[in-house]
């Protein structure tokens, strides 16, 4: 059974709803350029992993350490805010989700956060990954 809409409902319905504000969309470039500065800003050297560029997709999704550039970009309220978000189970941002929010190849991760070469210090780390961002 259908009734008509009272007067009240009527106007119910045409008022508009506030919508909050959308996020702030960043570049790929951005995102880069702003992990970049993180990663400059933790006096601390990094935690790196071991041949990342060899591992299947499913096995990046679990990587995480809470020493890692990825776990500090997690914890930035900037990258937060343009959508990087920790794994609720494991606490941390893992390689794959880093490598999906920054839109990295296996051989991008490699260059700078696989210890294949040895370690590397943050500035150096921070380079390299400028170095991706003006490939854009």
């Amino acid at each position: 059974m259908n009734q008509q809409l009272s007067p009240a409902e009527l106007a119910l319905l045409s008022t508009p709803i506030a919508m909050p504000p959308p996020l702030p969309t960043m570049t790929r470039k951005e995102k880069l350029l702003r992990f970049a500065q993180v990663v400059r800003s933790v006096p601390a050297n990094f935690v790196i992993f071991h041949e990342l560029e060899y591992q299947p997709q499913h096995v990046l999704d679990t990587y995480h350490h809470s020493g890692s550039a990825f776990a500090a970009a997690g914890r930035d309220p900037v990258l937060q805010q343009a959508g990087l978000k920790s794994d609720p189970h494991l606490g941390n941002v893992t390689v794959g989700a880093a490598q999906r929010f920054f839109e990295l190849s296996k051989s991008d991760l490699h260059e700078f956060s696989c210890d294949c070469g040895g370690v590397i210090g943050n500035e150096e780390m921070a380079r390299r990954i400028e170095s991706i961002a003006a490939r854009n």
